[in-house]
């Protein structure tokens, strides 16, 4: 996302790959364009919700100028590998580690320890170039944060650009001296296209975050050097196009959401329609909305407002909460973020600026001096991980509270000697009841095990629709494998809602009666009694935990702690009312009671409503929230159910056969 100078008019008779060096107003503009439809996505304003298109703009304008620019020197013979590194460097980094710096001195003042440890794991790749890899792994994460817990989720574009910047030149100068140079780009980018169109269904998240999956729309805006070359335009049809293109990018803006944001086909549409205008060029009139001086100035800060703007918005909705969605606060935003675009462009990025074509130091002495100042600072932010975020900030107590409120997981599994006595069997659902069982199997002396993993069904024949089948498949067959070595009681929990018939595959056993609430759920139905038949012909008892009681608010796990300066508290979450859970869970309820009546003296209900309510559900007892989620217990949770629940797991794990 850099500002370069490129020439002037579209229809200049000499091959315009030729004369960098020329300020491009609406190639400005355009920039503005995009950066302001990311910024008012990011700020939620109403009717920009397709403002993320913004980045595939940039992509578009980025392909279009360093393929001129590359072109440009390889023809004149002055293509420099080296120059072209460390051009691109000076104009990328010291704004972009600005940046970052910023960020993460803020981080160390506001934020919590679990809180900081992400920032610093963010801030290690976002230094590294490698911030969409990170997110593109995180994915996969069954609890991954979303994006407003991101402090520097906008990375993932320049990562992606600055990879693009490390292929893009070997593929174009060798393309030029096969003489072979658009047909190559046009592969390229039909490769790209062909390859994201494969692997959106079975991986969204890479064909969003991964560069490989975005050359297509760095290629579309290379190949308007063609168009520029090849076919002319007069001052009618350059405003034709410029027009269409405007409409079809603008139009993208203000018309897809959200869930478009994964479909490459829809992507075409605001990059061809940048492309149209980049190769229109200044066609009058309609290059006004592009050139007036609003734009170019927005444009010429696009990079650095792109930097700033999204952790304003984090740490403001952060600090302030829901303070910071009011039309005040939104417009104080806003100028905050042109006043430290405007700083940023004038203090770090123009002192960085190196002219096109001005000869730079040797490569390894600035490789040397890039490596001294990028190295230590992400050794510095990958301490600040391995640390768990500096708790030192804070008081010992918020440890404990931090950890009571978390998540568990494996390690939540106590030590015990002896022989495996039962098994925990599921999915999250399943894992947020360590705490609590690994309490009572140590005071019992009791040895167990976790088997499966968050997100898959575990049971026979069971394989999910979604991308997600083949990971889900080898959690379930390594989990029964593992369960087949021994003979031990299970207790299983699931999500048991999440696995419908729409979700899952496995034929049914038996045709749903009719009218019936669970009626969605024959397949999963089938395997339950499927799966319970085989365990119990070995010799098994099994304890199936029913329906999850789950809060009634979206919880804000960012703001439940504060750090080293305050910040605004998240709103409490009020307790649901025991009736108002019981009829949410009655058909997953109603369906494990019919299948604990068919094996009476093997299988045993416990269904969490009945030892977490009381006349109401609490999210919160005594100051400690008791869910992670929405949907899940935290440790405070999972020990508060248990304990009270253990009139139930206790009969059941110290019964003999």
């Amino acid at each position: 996302m850099q500002l370069d100078r490129l020439t002037t008019h579209h229809s200049a008779p000499q091959d315009p790959v030729l004369k960098p060096g020329q300020f491009r107003l609406e190639i400005a503009g355009l920039r503005a364009i995009a950066v302001i439809s990311v910024v008012l996505f990011h700020l939620k304003i109403p009717g920009f919700q397709g403002g993320f298109v913004g980045v595939d703009i940039f992509f578009v304008i980025s392909g279009y100028l360093i393929t001129r620019n590359i072109l440009a020197d390889a023809r004149a013979g002055r293509f420099s590998f080296a120059d072209f590194y460390i051009r691109r460097t000076r104009r990328i980094y010291p704004a972009l580690v600005f940046t970052v710096v910023v960020t993460y001195i803020i981080g160390a003042l506001w934020c919590s320890p679990p809180m900081f440890r992400e920032l610093a794991k963010e801030s290690t790749h976002a230094l590294l170039s490698i911030a969409n890899i990170q997110y593109w792994r995180q994915s996969f994460s069954y609890f991954a944060p979303n994006s407003d817990e991101l402090a520097l989720l906008h990375f993932w574009s320049l990562s992606a650009e600055e990879q693009f910047y490390l292929a893009w030149p070997i593929l174009i100068v060798l393309a030029h001296r096969m003489n072979r140079t658009f047909e190559v780009i046009a592969a390229a980018g039909l490769a790209s296209l062909a390859a994201a169109a494969l692997v959106a269904r079975s991986d969204p998240s890479a064909v969003f975050f991964l560069m490989p999956f975005r050359i297509y729309e760095f290629a579309i805006g290379a190949l308007v050097l063609l168009a520029e070359k090849r076919i002319p335009l007069s001052t009618f049809a350059a405003a034709g196009v410029q027009a269409a293109g405007l409409v079809g990018t603008v139009a993208s803006v203000l018309l897809f959401d959200a869930s478009m944001a994964h479909m490459e086909v829809a992507a075409l549409l605001p990059c061809l329609g940048s492309a149209a205008m980049i190769w229109a060029g200044s066609a009058p009139r309609i290059s006004a909305v592009l050139t007036n001086r609003f734009m170019v100035g927005i444009g010429a800060v696009s990079y650095s407002l792109y930097l700033c703007h999204w952790p304003i918005i984090f740490f403001a909705r952060f600090i302030l909460g829901d303070d910071a969605n009011t039309p005040l606060a939104i417009g104080g935003m806003m100028l905050l973020m042109i006043a430290c675009a405007a700083a940023m462009y004038r203090l770090v990025e123009r002192r960085f600026i190196q002219p096109h074509g001005k000869r730079s130091t040797s490569f390894p002495r600035f490789a040397a001096g890039f490596g001294a100042i990028i190295l230590p600072m992400a050794a510095v932010t990958h301490a600040t991980f391995l640390s768990q975020g500096f708790p030192w900030r804070m008081p010992a107590a918020q440890a404990e509270l931090a950890h009571l409120q978390d998540f568990p997981d494996e390690r939540d599994v106590p030590q015990i000697a002896g022989p495996l006595r039962f098994a925990l069997v599921g999915d999250s659902f399943a894992t947020q009841y360590l705490p609590g069982l690994s309490t009572l199997a140590e005071r019992e002396a009791m040895k167990f095990d976790a088997f499966g993993g968050s997100g898959c069904p575990i049971l026979d024949g069971v394989e999910m629709t979604s991308y997600r089948r083949p990971a889900c498949k080898a959690i379930r067959d390594d989990a029964m494998q593992r369960l087949g070595q021994t003979n031990v009681p299970i207790i299983i929990a699931q999500k048991w809602k999440a696995y419908s018939d729409s979700a899952i595959d496995g034929p049914p056993d038996q045709a749903p009666d009719v009218g019936r609430a669970t009626d969605s759920f024959v397949k999963l139905r089938a395997a339950l009694e499927r799966t319970f038949g085989r365990w119990i012909a070995d010799g098994r008892r099994i304890l199936i935990i029913g329906d999850q009681v789950e809060a009634d608010c979206a919880i804000d796990r960012r703001r439940l702690l504060q750090g080293p300066l305050p910040h605004t508290p998240p709103p409490s979450c009020p307790p649901t009312s025991r009736e108002a859970i019981e009829q949410a869970n009655a058909p997953i309820d109603e369906m494990l009671g019919e299948i604990q009546a068919k094996w009476p003296d093997r299988i045993t209900l416990f269904k969490p409503r009945d030892f977490l309510c009381d006349s109401a559900c609490p999210v919160v007892k005594d100051g400690v929230w008791l869910y992670f989620n929405a949907s899940h217990f935290s440790v405070a949770g999972s020990q508060y159910v248990v304990s009270r629940g253990e009139k139930v797991f206790l009969p059941f794990l110290k019964a003999r056969e």
